[in-house]
């Protein structure tokens, strides 16, 4: 099995579940509403702002599930962008890579525009993780990331959304190459 592999499974496990498609239902809900839409882009600017706030877990689980759950917004997750992950829970991965998800999700509603442009989705997105983390080094220095203040770095030499277009690259090419069984981290 791949490594890709191994680790879009490990990640699924590690969101317990979150990523993985409920078991085969009928839809039963609509769209999105503005409401919805406007309290998701508030929740992920407030945690990219303080993911470890007293009400964080619980603003994050509600728009991981409000996103599972609308069949309006889907957001393609490739966790490549992160590298080896560091063993949870030092370095706040989980809170991390879910940002990634929930700043993509946010991007796509205040760009309704750029909703089908993934390297911008993937950009913006990856820029909302990296803006937790620095928030999160600020209350728990323990938790440096290596591989993130790489990209930290990259971001200020203005190389990211180069390598955010070769991870996107790699990451496509890693599905269509993965076995038909495999295990897909994705947000439905």
């Amino acid at each position: 099995m791949k490594a890709s592999a191994v680790r879009a499974i490990a990640i699924a496990i590690l969101f317990l579940g979150t990523f993985t498609p409920p078991p085969v239902r009928a839809q039963t809900r609509g769209p999105s509403t503005p409401e919805e839409r406007a309290r998701a882009v508030k929740v992920a600017h407030e945690l990219e702002e303080d993911p470890l706030a007293k009400d964080a877990k619980e603003h994050r689980e509600w728009v991981i599930q409000w996103i599972v759950d609308i069949p309006d917004i889907t957001v393609d997750v490739c966790f490549d962008y992160f590298g080896k992950l560091p063993d949870s829970p030092k370095g706040h991965s989980g809170e991390i890579t879910k940002q990634m998800v929930i700043s993509s999700a946010a991007f796509m509603i205040e760009h309704p525009d750029k909703a089908k442009d993934k390297q911008a989705i993937a950009f913006a997105g990856l820029l909302g993780a990296l803006k937790a983390y620095q928030a999160v080094l600020k209350q728990d220095s323990a938790s440096r990331w290596g591989h993130l203040d790489k990209l930290i770095e990259m971001r200020e030499q203005g190389k990211l959304d180069d390598f955010v277009s070769e991870t996107l690259k790699k990451c496509g090419r890693d599905e269509e190459e993965e076995e038909p069984n495999t295990m897909h981290a994705q947000a439905y």
